[in-house]
């Protein structure tokens, strides 16, 4: 496994874990139900216990995993402008 980035901030990091782990997460339980769906599961058994969340679990995993990648590209904006800001500075 490659290794992380030393100089990127814990912050980035977590943000892009975080989002690849939700939308990681959301696509499979779309797969699981696609799958559920093929193989004839009734649609009473999704109205209750843990097909009912499986059900539920991929808008706001998505909606999230999408936040979190935005917020990462405004964080990476935000530390090269002051990168460079700090660069031109030095000149």
């Amino acid at each position: 496994m490659a290794q992380a980035d030393p100089g990127a901030p814990r912050a980035q990091r977590v943000l892009a874990t975080v989002a690849f782990t939700l939308i990681a997460v959301s696509a499979l339980d779309v797969i699981a139900l696609l799958v559920l769906r093929a193989a004839g599961v009734p649609n009473s058994a999704f109205t209750t216990g843990g097909l009912l969340v499986l059900q539920l679990l991929p808008l706001p995993g998505l909606t999230l995993g999408l936040l979190c990648v935005v917020a990462l590209f405004v964080v990476l904006a935000v530390r090269r402008a002051r990168e460079q800001g700090s660069q031109r500075g030095r000149r």
